[in-house]
């Protein structure tokens, strides 16, 4: 199904390290596990959803699945036969799943080939985990391929609302070889980037909770140490304040403001 893994992938794999499985939960003051996140997520999603009795799900970057075993339950109660099929690269996360039903592939997406389709596609916030466009459209089309004709493309994508601060986002994360690398997602590029990984419809259909990180959520997730963050303070003071309402200087760090879009996309 794969070979190998994309040294990105690898390398934010590493970065990770301290919020692998259980931990996960905790990441950012719980708010991947937030209940209240989640059933935002599916019900923006419900209406998009194929009308059909049995559904194929596919979860890539899924972690323990938490968010896909929820979706389950919700069609599952509606009548809805389900197989759900989760794929990361990291067996910690898959070990805090234990739902003996579900499907769980050790692998990396950008070489994914799983050789079966699917009606629905979910993601959140991990389209960012791979730090270029380049590799973004790389993702998007494996994930394409995946995806039935009539099947629907659910993507989160951790987000800034400017292109100014979308570039200020990228470069605090690359600025030293503890955080992992990423490429945050813009409204002003993001449609041209599914396009170009095969999907000729895209459509904005909610809005998630905004998530406030500081410098101590991230020198908890990635031990940065006093100096790593006056660098980020640094980066951030070159671009004027009014340019960047939603990242700014703090007496002990600073603040970053991202905001979570669902979109829905299609084939065709």
């Amino acid at each position: 199904m794969t070979k190998g893994i994309h040294p990105s992938s690898k390398l934010n794999l590493v970065r990770d390290k301290n919020v692998l499985g259980k931990e996960w939960l905790n990441t950012y003051n719980e708010y991947f596990s937030n209940q209240e996140n989640i059933e935002l997520f599916i019900l923006k999603t419900l209406q998009y959803i194929p009308k059909k009795k049995q559904l194929k799900i596919l979860y890539p970057c899924s972690a323990s699945g938490m968010l896909g075993e929820s979706l389950v339950k919700i069609l599952e109660h509606k009548g809805i036969s389900i197989e759900l099929v989760l794929v990361d690269i990291s067996q910690e996360h898959f070990e805090e799943n234990k739902n003996p039903k579900t499907k769980k592939i050790l692998a990396d997406i950008t070489k994914l080939d799983l050789g079966q389709l699917f009606d629905i596609i979910i993601m959140r916030s991990s389209l960012d985990y791979f730090p270029n466009k380049k590799l973004q459209i790389q993702v998007l089309s494996k994930l394409k391929k995946h995806l039935n004709e009539k099947g629907v493309f659910f993507n989160q994508a951790a987000s800034m609302p400017s292109l100014i601060e979308r570039d200020l986002a990228d470069k605090i994360y690359k600025s030293n070889n503890k955080i992992g690398k990423r490429h945050f997602q813009c409204k002003q590029d993001i449609g041209k980037i599914y396009r170009n990984g095969g999907f000729e419809k895209i459509k904005k259909i909610g809005e998630g909770i905004p998530l406030v990180l500081t410098e101590k959520e991230h020198a908890k997730r990635y031990e940065i140490n006093r100096i790593q963050i006056e660098k980020i303070q640094k980066s951030i003071e070159k671009v004027p304040s009014k340019k960047r309402p939603n990242i700014r200087i703090t007496e002990t760090g600073y603040q970053m403001k991202f905001v979570f879009p669902i979109y829905a996309a299609w084939k065709n």
